[in-house]
């Protein structure tokens, strides 16, 4: 209950509140929420008290807007840990069922910022694999993996059909097995229909382009990934600890 008696903010017992009807499932996903005049009335605060408590939870995901049709509530977004783990991992990890579309499967010669990622010469080919990741059947990345066909000389596209996870191919037909890997993030608009068409969301859409080179134990690099992450989907959660 909001309170003046409390020590706290009206606006953050008021966000707390929205917090807690949403996780009760009061409020469900693509749900709409009472209006802000509506707001005032059932907890008797200012309407400044209501859009500074509405602000904070669309700027943290909790809630989107619909210009000229209210406020809503966002699906959960998938909090991302910077560790080492595929896609697949990462979904079932939260509940989540993954799927994939493969886009394009073929081979080319690397081109030089791939070559230099992947240690290889410049006339050296790479297995090229786009795929469409989706969890619980919606689109929430785009990923491009290349791979040195010099490691992977018999790869079928057939094992990307009978494999929910790429990693698990390489690991239980190439005994390659990642061990660590060194992660680039940028935050994009995505300007490309293509791009935004395939993930289902519209022409300057936040979102995460995020490059990957993994590396096996013996510190030879085996992929070379750029992703595409949906920026209403995704958030980053890092662990920091002291040096002593």
């Amino acid at each position: 209950m909001v309170s003046r008696d409390k020590p706290l903010p009206l606006y953050y017992q008021l966000k707390s509140e929205l917090l807690e009807d949403i996780k009760k499932g009061i409020y469900r996903e693509d749900e709409k929420i009472p209006s802000e005049n509506e707001l005032q009335k059932i907890y008797n605060v200012s309407l400044i008290t209501v859009r500074k408590a509405l602000s904070d939870l669309v700027q943290e995901g909790i809630l989107y807007r619909i210009q000229g049709k209210g406020t809503f509530v966002a699906k959960p977004k998938i909090q991302r840990y910077l560790n080492l783990m595929s896609f697949t991992e990462e979904m079932r990890q939260k509940g989540i069922e993954p799927s994939t579309i493969i886009l394009n499967f073929g081979k080319e010669r690397a081109e030089k910022d791939i070559a230099d990622a992947l240690n290889l010469a410049n006339d050296e080919d790479v297995w090229i694999i786009e795929r469409l990741r989706l969890g619980g059947g919606e689109p929430v990345a785009l990923q491009k993996s290349y791979l040195p066909c010099s490691l992977f000389k018999d790869f079928d596209e057939e094992f990307l059909k009978t494999a929910s996870s790429l990693y698990s191919i390489l690991k239980t037909r190439f005994n390659i097995i990642p061990y660590r890997a060194e992660e680039d993030y940028n935050s994009i608009n995505i300007s490309d229909r293509v791009i935004a068409e395939r993930l289902s969301v519209s022409l300057k859409t936040a979102a995460f382009l995020v490059k990957r080179i993994t590396y096996t134990e013996e510190g030879i690099p085996f992929e070379y990934a750029v992703s595409i992450l949906r920026g209403d989907r995704y958030s980053i959660r890092v662990n920091l600890i002291t040096e002593r």
